[in-house]
């Protein structure tokens, strides 16, 4: 009794929930296919889900039949019940911390060391070069 019960559930909730639904479509999917084949002789299964699956879908006599065939149109059966709880209004306190202003004296004002000048860091010249 209980297997009985999961499997009722569990195809409740596989053809409400998902597009397994669908699938009952699949008899519609084998007679539209055998009124092709009676057409159209030559027709196989390929050229027919090709057809009707991958092509655009042109507007034709039969297309009422082509919007039923399983997996063309989405069924949606599906409700969402949405509930909103209003948000009760919330106040925050953030207390104003007062920092007393201080002068810090600054005793190296010059450039970082990784901008030093360029010159620092040159091969050695000769002695001639440099007294001219």
């Amino acid at each position: 009794m209980k297997k009985a019960t999961a499997i009722i559930l569990l195809l409740v909730y596989l053809f409400g929930s998902t597009d397994a639904g669908q699938l009952l479509k699949f008899p519609l999917l084998v007679e539209h296919f055998k009124k092709h084949k009676q057409e159209n002789v030559q027709m196989t299964l390929l050229t027919f889900l090709k057809l009707h699956y991958v092509d655009e879908q042109p507007f034709d006599d039969d297309y009422q039949q082509d919007m039923q065939l399983p997996f063309k149109t989405p069924d949606i059966i599906c409700m969402t019940l949405h509930t909103v709880i209003p948000p009760t209004p919330v106040t925050l306190f953030t207390p104003v911390i007062e920092l007393p202003r201080e002068d810090y004296l600054i005793i190296n004002d010059g450039p970082p060391p990784c901008r030093l000048p360029d010159n620092v860091f040159q091969p050695p010249k000769s002695l001639s070069a440099s007294l001219s």
